[in-house]
């Protein structure tokens, strides 16, 4: 292992814990249709990093996931209510400029086909 990695081991690519959280379920899933090559096609990573990953047993402690999680639901919150702000403010513009519009183009009780003859 020593004579492969000199440096140590330090993958280019590395993938979040979800990510191997999935890559091990697969794994568990069907050992016989998700190898060792295919999960390193699917996300991207060299064999020895997917070999490593299913070797490994450490898990995230229970109280730092559930931290975790509460940022992510608090991001995702806002994330929703930002996108909802954004909507609103899009809708209001388009309102906006479509009455706007409305205004420079009629008055009430005058059409544009009328004509004002005298005779």
């Amino acid at each position: 292992m020593q004579e492969n990695f000199p440096q140590g081991w330090n993958p280019p690519r590395k993938v979040s814990r979800e990510a191997m959280e999935g890559l091990r379920q697969l794994y568990h899933l069907d050992k016989n249709t998700f190898t060792t090559p295919v999960l390193a096609e699917r996300f991207k990573i060299s064999p020895e990093a997917v070999r490593r990953i299913l070797k490994s047993n450490w898990e995230q402690p229970k109280e730092k996931r559930a931290k975790q999680a509460g940022k992510d639901r608090q991001h995702m919150k806002l994330n929703r209510l930002r996108d909802k702000l954004r909507e609103r403010k899009e809708v209001e513009e388009i309102l906006q400029a479509k009455h706007s519009r409305s205004e420079r183009h009629s008055t009430w009780g005058v059409d544009n086909k009328d004509k004002l003859t005298f005779e």
